[in-house]
């Protein structure tokens, strides 16, 4: 018989955004929504009698929660007392003397992890299942393999490793290096990883069910499936409220104020624009008569939330024909900078630029 599990980790619940454009109402919202996605791992459990729920480290941001928000955690996994829920500690949430998992009086189904020097085994004689896990004790760094590669077990278990942990030798997460640990564990559950990854079929990286900022582009949630000896089966589920979308876009000298900004606008769908965080990568030759800073500021309206990467550069249009009129102070200002690539002049340059036509306007 098959034991159904969730696996997750990296949930980082009362994380502080910096986020550049997030506004301090922003931030509130995010770390609400990562709790109400935390809320539905919870429901999911107890809807689909999950029998163990694994989290893989980072749990929380133990930096910023305080006693009485892990005592909600607590009372989150009080209501699911059908699952054994079983807790590694990572690099955002170390075990220590200093740790709040510590005077936090846990429910009955939850086994926090508190061996940081050498393996935990977990003994659950009757699903004949034995979990080995190791928790970090600093948000430093952790190079205690050789305590993974020690592990002996016991062949006619079902065994699972949880660990955050990085399958990369030049890591300071842990490095592990997967020949060694592929052929002990019938399912690796892995974190420190924030994108969903799977490294062999049995050993993957959950990925955080929310994601956190625009490195993160891919789909968020968690994984549900069943094990046995020599035996897993999973799916990904779903569950992040957002995403963080990166796009790019390519300008030429000859793209008026409106091509730009249609441009900007037409780069996704529509349900994205309005739902997700989009960071735009402008790249490419602007001419100097576009206003940058008035197309970004128009393209906010179709947006949730947009941010703009600036790599491009302004340039004057070629063969330029200028009359007694139009040769102002923001054309021979324009002339100074003509045709130069240095990314330093380029921002003195928009921002000088923007000035000036401000005071035109003024005037």
């Amino acid at each position: 018989m098959s034991i159904k599990f969730i696996h997750t980790s990296d949930i980082h619940l009362d994380k502080k955004f910096d986020i550049k454009n997030f506004s301090l109402k922003e931030s509130e919202k995010r770390r609400q929504e990562i709790w109400d996605t935390f809320d539905e791992i919870i429901k999911t459990a107890k809807k689909e009698e999950i029998r163990y729920l694994f989290i893989a480290g980072d749990l929380t941001e133990i930096e910023y929660i305080n006693f009485n928000t892990l005592i909600k955690v607590a009372q989150k996994f009080k209501a699911i007392p059908d699952t054994r829920v079983v807790i590694a500690c990572g690099k955002s949430d170390p075990y220590n003397i200093n740790s709040l998992y510590e005077y936090i009086e846990w429910p009955q189904n939850v086994y926090v992890v508190k061996n940081t020097d050498y393996v935990e085994k977990l003994n659950f004689p009757d699903d004949n299942l034995c979990v080995h896990a190791m928790s970090w004790d600093n948000g430093i760094g952790n190079n205690k393999a050789q305590a993974i590669y020690d592990i002996s077990v016991d062949d006619s278990k079902i065994n699972v490793l949880l660990l955050y942990c990085d399958i990369n030798s030049e890591s300071d997460k842990l490095p592990v290096n997967v020949d060694l640990i592929k052929n002990k564990f019938d399912y690796c559950a892995l974190g420190s990883r924030h994108n969903f990854e799977k490294i062999q079929r049995h050993i993957v990286y959950s990925g955080t069910p929310e994601p956190l900022d625009f490195k993160e582009g891919n789909e968020h949630g968690i994984i549900i499936g069943a094990l046995g000896k020599k035996y897993v089966e999973y799916t990904f589920l779903n569950l992040a409220k957002r995403k963080f979308i990166t796009r790019n876009i390519d300008l030429e000298i000859s793209y008026s104020f409106n091509k730009i900004l249609d441009l900007i606008k037409f780069s996704g769908d529509t349900f994205s624009n309005i739902k997700d965080y989009v960071r735009i990568n402008l790249n490419g030759k602007v001419n100097t008569d576009v206003s940058m800073e008035e197309i970004e500021n128009e393209a906010k309206q179709f947006f949730y939330y947009i941010e703009f990467e600036e790599n491009y550069s302004y340039m004057n249009s070629e063969d330029k024909v200028y009359d007694h009129n139009d040769f102002n102070i923001i054309e021979s200002y324009k002339l100074q900078f003509e045709n130069n690539q240095d990314k330093l002049e380029q921002q003195a340059f928009k921002l000088g630029l923007e000035v000036l036509r401000k005071e035109k306007v003024v005037k």
